[in-house]
């Protein structure tokens, strides 16, 4: 079966391939779910022609999920094999090894450090975890990662070991360039809300009685929901559904009332294996039509294939930006006209996070979108609600109160950036990912003060982690050679030594002179011929073992090519004419 790739597809993996044929042998790509990160995995995996390939996974519904999108391209023509709690066979004949990561970091020892051509890291944001980290670092084979979502809960940053993004397709572009299911969203609050209260802090707030921030509005106005009434709402719907709930008791309780709805979550079985076979079995009855509903807390958020979901339900308050991104990309698979996205909100946070993202979507519309097709599709844009080809937002009436309100809660936050940096770093917090989890301690803090203050410096210089790199490259050379960086792999383990540093240093100097000249090492031979000889002396046969097997001599060129302007030609150069 021939699979072509999609043009974003094609753009990852072209930008993948330059990163893991280039000096540090790694690419990390960011691409929305939905848009086929392991398909794309897989074409740079054929491009590359590895002869060995790991590909790492957290859970075994990616694992299976994998191995399937790899058997569609290479048909019979490789050995597969999968390495886990409930499997080890035949991994040694395999030409790609599908392991999770529990399984190998328990038997490191049994595999040598180059024994893979190619890593593959699937869900890479798992890769910084203190189990996962010995296994990225033992391999020394190129490493490939790719993720939907880079940035990690607990502020660790997972370039250190694939580098910067060579591409970032975010959830909110591809929705706008309508590269998945049109959404529909629709942002209902009238079963989570006490109306009378509503009312009341309006009026008070029109007689300019007193002001309120936004956790008190949250305490006064949000009230539990009433799982009857929200389940009377999804059940309107014909559409197979995915319901998002707070917890296993929510699911247990969700489900007697939603029609033909079971739960998917890890109390499912009494083992790992059983576990497995009960959840299997619940994805097979969702896709023949068995049953039309699904409960789960986190179970879906990664791995977990779901093309015939055209509902997504959220019966929960999803605080991390990363969560909500990832159960919302559960339904927007290829393969269907529409998802239809019932949010069944919880906070001001909520509201404000949803309409954020509609208007990033709208604007990137407008960006990618030619004028004459906008007014052709029909394009509409107001506060509360948005429509075009690929995506319809829409907010209740109550929501529009709710809003007003806010506009007064507003003003309780720091006035300007530099009085909420101050306070964001009395917090600790060190990235963007550690702020969402701390600045709710502050309710003068907002949720995303990227948007509410007009002169926003960036993330680096609001949390004060912005460092002073050595502004030219002779002053950052003279202070890598007190290191002695063995090579620019070495420099890639160990620049944070010294906190000015850049970690690609060849990309931030524009006179940049090279790695040897840079690090300080030997010199490369001056003529193609002194280099030849090296080359032949080393036993190098053809140019596409050079790049390997050059490393053991540190004065031959990576690319004499384009080092020489009189090389000879590869056959002449490694002696074969």
């Amino acid at each position: 079966m021939k699979i072509i790739p999609r043009i974003y597809q094609e753009w990852a993996i072209k930008a993948a391939l330059k990163g893991l044929r280039g000096a540090f042998k790694r690419a990390l790509v960011v691409m929305a779910t939905g848009l086929g990160k392991t398909f794309t995995a897989v074409f740079i995996a054929q491009a590359l022609r590895p002869k060995k390939t790991l590909f790492l996974v957290h859970n075994n519904f990616i694992l299976k999920h994998a191995m399937d999108e790899f058997r569609l391209v290479f048909g019979n023509k490789i050995k597969m094999a999968v390495y886990n709690g409930m499997s080890q066979g035949g991994v040694k004949q395999a030409d790609i090894v599908f392991a999770t990561w529990q399984t190998m970091g328990a038997n490191l020892k049994k595999w040598g450090r180059n024994y893979f051509d190619l890593i593959i890291v699937d869900e890479a944001h798992h890769a910084e975890a203190e189990t996962y980290g010995p296994v990225a670092e033992h391999f020394t084979g190129p490493k490939l990662g790719i993720t939907a979502t880079p940035d990690r809960e607990d502020g660790t940053d997972i370039r250190r070991f694939f580098g910067p993004e060579v591409i970032n397709i975010t959830l909110e572009e591809a929705i706008a360039r309508g590269w998945l299911p049109r959404i529909e969203y629709h942002v209902i609050t009238d079963e989570s809300l006490d109306s009378d209260m509503l009312q009341k802090i309006a009026k008070e707030i029109h007689l300019g009685k007193r002001r309120f921030t936004m956790a008190e509005v949250n305490r006064r106005i949000f009230i539990k929901k009433r799982d009857v009434e929200v389940t009377k709402i999804i059940n309107g719907y014909n559409e197979k559904a995915l319901v998002f709930c707070s917890s296993i008791g929510h699911t247990e309780r969700m489900v007697k009332t939603l029609d033909l709805a079971k739960t998917f979550h890890s109390n499912t079985g009494n083992s790992q294996s059983d576990t497995w076979k009960k959840n299997q079995a619940t994805l097979e009855a969702l896709k023949n039509g068995t049953i039309r509903r699904v409960c789960a807390v986190n179970a879906f958020n990664e791995g977990v294939n779901v093309p015939s979901i055209g509902l997504v339900a959220f019966c929960r308050v999803t605080g991390v930006l990363t969560i909500f991104r990832q159960q919302l990309g559960r339904g927007l698979r290829p393969g269907k006209d529409k998802l239809v996205v019932l949010d069944f909100v919880g906070n001001l946070e909520r509201i404000q996070l949803v309409l954020a993202m509609m208007n990033k979507i709208s604007d990137l519309h407008e960006k990618f979108t030619p004028k004459g097709e906008i007014e052709r599709e029909g394009y509409m844009r107001e506060r509360f609600e948005v429509s075009g080809k690929g995506f319809e937002f829409t907010f209740s009436d109550k929501v529009v109160d709710l809003m007003k309100i806010l506009e007064h809660c507003e003003r309780e936050f720091y006035s300007t950036w530099q009085e909420a940096s101050v306070a964001a770093k009395s917090l600790g917090a060190k990235t963007n990912v550690e702020y969402s989890r701390l600045y709710l301690k502050d309710q003068k803090l907002p949720g995303d003060p990227r948007h509410f203050y007009h002169n926003w410096p960036g993330w680096l210089e609001f949390l004060g982690t912005n460092r002073s790199f050595y502004s030219t490259w002779q002053e950052a050379s003279e202070a890598a050679r007190q290191y002695r960086f063995k090579s620019s792999f070495d420099y890639q383990q160990r620049y944070r030594i010294d906190e000015r540093l850049h970690s690609n240093p060849h990309l931030y100097y524009k006179d940049f002179p090279g790695w040897d000249i840079f690090l300080g090492l030997k010199i490369l031979y001056p003529t193609w011929q002194e280099a030849s000889k090296a080359a032949v002396d080393l036993g190098i046969k053809s140019c596409t073992v050079y790049p390997r097997l050059r490393l053991k001599d540190p004065r031959l060129p990576g690319k004499p090519r384009n080092k020489y302007k009189n090389f000879p030609g590869w056959k002449k150069f490694l002696g074969r004419k």
